[in-house]
Parts: structure tokens; sequence; C-alpha cells
């Protein structure tokens, strides 16, 4: 099976070639909740929440935006994407203020995921060249890691400052920030890797992730410890999961425009809602945990209720 990005890829294809609203493929949340980023073909735009009005858009030169983090103090928006083999670019965003502070080419191609560490000092983002790249705060590259033999896909901070990647080899790596040194591999996926996400809740040691790929699961797993704790089989691959504030659910969207929400430690499926037709490519969990904004294919937009 063909992972996210890819198959995206050609939906887009597709989607210029038609005219049609183009897929909706990222989506971050301002920390008071009364407002999010969404991101598209067509831009950045900011929209009210729950309301989904938009209140303005933010000048972009990404052809592509694939990611949206918002930084832990809540003043830098970073967005990751780029042009398909041409440059891969990410883009801080001076927050709420909408004006740029840094444009940084990383790579001959798109970027796919972008994570910030806890201090808001560093950054790391996953792209197609098999490498991860470590930034600092002003996007300025700093060293790239070289150990996967695919594309890697996704990419997250652990609260420890080890961070975790996943492959389209099928693989989990762990890493140690400051040392760049790799900690751990793991395995058990049977096909590519979609996303990671780390548990809000895992303050200290063993942190919990969780992960999703094209093998139609979600795992839970103590990465620093190699441990897979558990997983569930679900009907369609999950794109996009996070978890809600707590820590006490995993929230997923679907490539069979579903919504799933999962509990992770009895692994059921505990709501199951049709959000769409389609793919869905992006989510974001409401501060109280209470609704989710989910986006997908033709420029769907919705809210969701989960609780």
């Amino acid at each position: 099976m063909l992972a996210r990005t890819a198959l995206l890829f050609g939906l887009l294809l597709a989607t210029q070639l038609s005219g049609a609203e183009p897929p909706i493929t990222a989506a971050a949340f301002a920390k008071d909740g009364r407002s999010l980023v969404v991101g598209s073909q067509r831009g950045l735009h900011v929209y009210s929440w729950p309301y989904l009005a938009k209140l303005r858009s933010i000048s972009t030169r990404l052809q592509y935006v694939h990611d949206l983090r918002l930084s832990p103090n809540n003043q830098v928006l970073a967005a990751v994407g780029g042009s398909p083999a041409e440059d891969g670019r990410i883009e801080l965003i001076d927050w709420p203020a909408s004006e740029h502070v840094q444009t940084q080419t990383v790579g001959p191609d798109v970027l796919y995921r972008v994570s910030w560490h806890s201090s808001g000092e560093r950054l790391v983002v996953a792209g197609p060249d098999r490498r991860i790249t470590r930034l600092d705060k002003s996007g300025k590259v700093i060293g790239c890691l070289e150990g996967h033999s695919r594309d890697v896909v996704a990419v997250t901070f652990l609260p420890n400052g080890h961070f975790v990647s996943g492959s389209r080899d099928n693989t989990i790596r762990i890493w140690e920030h400051s040392s760049a040194n790799l900690v751990r591999t793991l395995n058990n996926h049977t096909d590519e890797i979609i996303d990671l996400a780390v548990r809000p809740t895992s303050t200290s040691a063993p942190y919990v992730i969780a992960s999703s790929s094209a093998d139609h699961t979600v795992r839970f797993w103590w990465p620093i410890r190699g441990r897979l704790m558990r997983f569930a089989k679900l009907p369609s691959p999950a794109l996009d999961i996070e978890w809600t504030p707590d820590g006490d659910r995993l929230v997923v969207v679907c490539e069979d425009g579903h919504l799933r929400v999962v509990d992770p430690d009895t692994v059921e499926v505990s709501m199951d809602v049709e959000v769409g037709s389609s793919w869905l490519y992006t989510l974001a969990i409401a501060p109280d945990g209470g609704s989710a904004f989910v986006g997908g294919a033709d420029g769907l937009m919705q809210v969701v209720k989960i609780r």
C-alpha cells in the first residue's frame, strides 16, 4: 500500500486538473482555543472556533502545506511543506501577528512533519531524503541524521529531549537529541509508518507514544524501553493521529472518511463517526478536549464532537 504522502500528491494533482477544491492537509489550534490555522494548496488561513468563520489569511510560499505546529510559548508558527521534486521548506511565522520571521529551504523535496523541542529552542523536520533535519529556533540547520532506508514521514519530540521518527521503511527510531545517537529501532509494524504522537500525560519515563501505519493498526509503545504495549486493528489506515489533552483517548482520522476514538488501555474503538465519503488528512483537537477539527478531501472542514 502506498503511504499517505504519495497518494496525497496524486490526489492533489487530480484536484488541480479538475478545478475542484484542494484537500485540507494541516491544522493547528491557537493556545486559547478560540481560533485555528488551516493549511491547503490555497495557502494558510485562520478560522474562528467553533464556527469556522474565516478571520484572515497568512502569506506563504509553500505550494503544499503538510504540517503546522505552534511553538511551546505559542509565539511562533512552524509551517512545513514545499514543492515536489524542487524544494522542501520550513516557514517560521510570528504568532498571532502572522508576520514571517524566517523561510528556510531544507532539501530538494517537500517536508512532511515538524516538531518543537519543549524548550522552544530547537526543531526537527522529516523529509523524503531519508533524513531528519535539526534546526535552531531561527530556522538555521544545525545537523542531519541518517539511518532510515526510505522517506521519513513522521517525527516528534519526547519530553526528555529524545525524538522519535517514523519511515516508509516500516520502522520507528528513537534518537538522543544532543548527541544525535540512535538509541533504538522498533520494527513491529508490517507496513509503512504514517504518523506518530506522544501521550501528553507522559511526563516521566517510560514515555508512551502512538503510531499509525498502512498496516491498518495503531500501536502503543514505551519507546525508550523498546516495548510494544498493545495495538488496535482498524478498518482503514489512520492518516493523522492526536491525543486528547488529558491523554485518555487517541483520536484518529482515516482513509475511509471516518474519525475514530481509541482507548489506549483496552484498544477498543469507543467512537466511530463517518465524517466524509473520502480521505481525511488532518486532525486538531480543541484545547478543552471536547471537540476536534477535521480536514479532508474536496476542501472538507468539519467540527466533530468527541466527548
